[in-house]
């Protein structure tokens, strides 16, 4: 495989957002350097492995340690009588390996594996290889486990395997779930909630059975829209647990005081700098209340869209005193999602020069 040139990432001790992260984890497996991530529960470190699988165009075999016998991952021997010596007979997943290229994830790498586990997992890293059946050239490792100081079970790991890895630590990122959320249809409420909290409501292992996670939040949004009123919140309290739900709910009260018809339609734009509309939970479920009104297609009385001559309103919303930047970002990528409408809105002048003022800042702020 070709090396490819990767855009130079800052070191954090903490870890890295999911992008970087990638990024890392995609040059060490085309130089052919085995990987380990490491991070919470649920923060995408499988998704990680399954991008990189898709960028790589390389099939995934998830092969999680914890569950297997030793003897699994080795295969069994059996007798050759006419040689007089023991044969191994491989599992299927080690065949897959060796015959074509293949990204072999050794998923819950730590989660309390044995020391035969382990050598198993030092022959596969180390020599691409289990017993005398060697991989493809091309097929690439990678591993992923839990950090030590999670509410789970994990066993260290062998220095002598630990040092077959280039190590990445995923950390979780607001901004990056965000980007990743829009395009997966994550509800706009958990978004516009998600966005005003931050980190510390992304992810929060609290010791409960039940507590947000990048991975739960998801969850948490298809039940959410896959129940009425009366269950909802306890349908979200079974995904992230109840504090976190409680909280998502009083977001929703702000959320539902805004009237997206009225700003666009009207041009009726809240001052974003006076009482309680000058408070940042009121601006985040302004923002995306009025992204997925014009997302989902709203229409005005006469069952007309919204017509050319009300867009202009959009930029005046983007442009009120009181709007962060970052929630203009956060709007700009909701309504990318949908082409026809983002088309419409680059049809005006004025649109194309906030987006491009908005997009410098980005790059001055973030690089």
């Amino acid at each position: 495989m070709a090396a490819r040139t990767v855009k130079a990432l800052q070191v954090n001790r903490e870890g890295y957002p999911y992008s970087q992260a990638r990024q890392l984890v995609e040059a060490a497996l085309r130089a052919e350097v085995s990987v380990l991530l490491r991070g919470h529960p649920g923060v995408g470190k499988s998704s990680l492995a399954r991008d990189v699988a898709d960028s790589l165009g390389l099939p995934m075999i998830d092969i999680r340690l914890a569950q297997r016998d030793p003897a699994e991952l080795a295969g069994v021997c059996f007798p050759d009588h006419e040689r007089n010596v023991l044969r191994q007979f491989p599992p299927e997943w080690v065949r897959e390996a060796c015959d074509r290229p293949m990204l072999v994830f050794l998923d819950e790498i730590n989660a309390a594996v044995t020391r035969l586990h382990q050598a198993a997992a030092y022959q596969i890293v180390l020599e691409r290889r289990v017993g005398t059946f060697c991989f493809h050239p091309e097929t690439r490792v990678m591993a992923a486990g839990n950090l030590e100081e999670d509410n789970s079970i994990v066993a260290s790991l062998s220095s002598a395997l630990c040092n077959r890895f280039a190590h990445v630590v995923l950390r979780v990122d607001v901004r990056d779930w965000l980007d990743w959320a829009a395009s997966a249809g994550i509800d706009e409420v958990i978004q516009g909630y998600l966005a005003r909290h931050g980190e510390e409501a992304l992810y929060e292992n609290n010791g409960d059975m039940a507590f947000p996670t990048p991975r739960s939040w998801a969850m948490a949004s298809r039940l959410y829209r896959a129940c009425d009123e009366t269950l909802r919140k306890r349908a979200v309290s079974s995904c992230v647990g109840i504090g976190a739900a409680e909280k998502l709910f009083s977001y929703l009260r702000i959320y539902r005081q805004v009237h997206p018809e009225r700003i666009i339609l009207k041009g009726e734009i809240p001052d974003f700098t006076q009482g309680r509309k000058s408070e940042p939970s009121f601006l985040s479920a302004a923002v995306f209340a009025v992204a997925a009104w014009l997302s989902n297609g709203p229409r005005i009385p006469d069952g007309v869209q919204v017509p050319d001559g009300a867009l202009p309103n959009v930029v005046r919303f983007l442009a009120a005193p009181g709007v962060d930047p970052e929630y203009a970002f956060l709007f700009l990528r909701q309504v990318r999602q949908k082409g026809r409408l983002y088309e419409r809105l680059k049809a005006l002048p004025e649109f194309r020069k906030l987006a491009s003022d908005l997009m410098s800042l980005r790059t001055e702020l973030y690089g």
